[in-house]
């Protein structure tokens, strides 16, 4: 029983760091452009959220480089796909706001990669 009990104040406390982290995130956080889980919407809407889960690539791309403009290229779907849903020609679904926030996040990852790299071929 004590177990059960740990474990459901880990599970609590996992939450509400998690829940903490996004948000710190600067997102609009409309609960229908949201995941949710167990019927509760996570803080962060599902673009943002890949945006950072591209992010977390960025490691991968600081040992294996590649150029940056691979970087500016993937930026062009989600700004298409914000750009059009602004002028109110469409609306995006989650499945297509999570897979260009994740490239997105990749963009950006291989974006500062080669910046950081840049910088230091620069110095003497």
């Amino acid at each position: 029983m004590w177990v059960e009990a740990i474990a459901v104040d880990l599970t609590a406390h996992l939450k509400s760091t998690l829940y903490g982290f996004f948000r710190t995130v600067p997102c609009h956080r409309r609960e229908e452009r949201c995941f949710h889980i167990g019927g509760e919407a996570i803080p962060i809407c599902s673009r943002c959220l890949f945006i950072l889960i591209g992010m977390l690539f960025l490691p991968l791309f600081l040992v294996y480089p590649l150029p940056i403009y691979i970087g500016f290229v993937l930026q062009v779907p989600m700004v298409l796909d914000g750009w059009t849903q602004l002028k109110r020609w469409r609306t995006s679904t989650n499945a297509l706001r999570s897979a260009t926030g994740l490239m997105s996040g990749l963009g950006l990852s291989i974006g500062i990669a080669g910046l950081f790299w840049n910088i230091i071929a620069w110095l003497p």
